[in-house]
């Protein structure tokens, strides 16, 4: 009796592990954009069954490989890093190389009934923070230093910020309407925001 229940536990725990590494698949960015270690910019992290592959946004980086062990990521042979789900979309890593846990977001397909043209063709109001931001995709007068863009990784859209040409912010897009844009991802505050047509 003693010798099937140890194999009952070692199945449910070779279980537990396959779905955690299935659990894991797809692409997720770094919640709020930041900047760390040897992943400068925005970090994206496309996971497969086997690798890892890093991107500054859409720009390749590099690839590793890794394993599952229970909540914890070999990555390499070398590197340990521990994970949980805060809930299926959002992912926490944690390791002795970070100075703090960084979640991840999972990135889904946006939902919209519109063409890029014609969402670039809508202006949005965003309010956070007490402060309005205006989201403008087609129009980048020389004398604003700051700029929106609307980008696009597999289903996904994003609002892109750009400062001096430079990408600074990509906050993926869950829904878009003609009246609303509903961004997802933040770090701090609420996990959701929803922008507002301009009439």
């Amino acid at each position: 009796m003693k010798f099937i229940v140890r194999c009952l536990v070692l199945v449910a725990l070779f279980l537990s592990t396959s779905i955690t590494a299935q659990e894991l698949e797809g692409k997720w960015i770094v919640s709020g954009n930041k900047s760390f270690g040897a992943f400068p910019g925005i970090h994206l992290m496309q996971v497969s069954e086997d690798s890892l592959f890093h991107y500054n946004f859409d720009k390749f980086i590099t690839k590793t490989s890794y394993k599952t062990e229970n909540n914890k990521l070999k990555i390499d042979t070398l590197a340990f890093a521990e994970f949980r789900f805060k809930h299926p979309n959002r992912l926490s890593i944690s390791s002795e190389r970070i100075e703090s846990p960084i979640d991840y977001i999972r990135l889904v397909p946006t939902k919209t009934e519109l063409s890029s043209e014609e969402i670039k063709k809508i202006k949005y109001r965003l309010e956070r923070g007490g402060k309005n931001f205006e989201i403008d995709f087609l129009n980048h007068p020389d004398n604003k230093i700051v700029h929106s863009y609307l980008k696009k990784i597999d289903q996904t859209y994003f609002l892109a910020i750009y400062r001096h040409g430079k990408i600074m912010t990509a906050v993926p897009l869950e829904k878009i309407t003609r009246d609303n844009l509903f961004l997802y991802g933040f770090s701090q505050g609420p996990n959701k925001l929803v922008a507002t047509v301009i009439e």
